[in-house]
């Protein structure tokens, strides 16, 4: 069995310098953070993403309240609707669930 990827003896580095300049800084490479970098990037816009640790591999992991529909208030549920729409689009774009 694998064990899980993640170890104090494999230390978080980016490889380069951090980019001179960037239109946007995202800090926090959640859920959030990421697809905002993703849709910022379609259009041009260059974009910094600033993550204390392993993108996606922090908060994001553990919390799926960003898009449930069960419990929310009936104002809150087109913008659910258009996030799980959001969803299954990048599942499809990126070739994983």
């Amino acid at each position: 069995m694998p064990t899980f990827p993640f170890s104090e003896a494999d230390p978080i580095q980016f490889p380069a310098p951090p980019p001179k300049s960037a239109d946007v800084v995202i800090i926090g490479g959640g859920v959030i953070g990421v697809t905002t970098a993703l849709f910022l990037a379609r259009r041009n816009i260059s974009v910094t993403l600033l993550e204390k640790g392993r993108i996606a591999a922090e908060q994001s992991s553990r919390n799926w309240g960003w898009i449930r529909k069960q419990g929310r208030d009936a104002d809150e549920l087109p913008i659910v609707i258009e996030a799980s729409r959001h969803w299954r689009q990048l599942a499809e774009e990126c070739g994983e669930d």
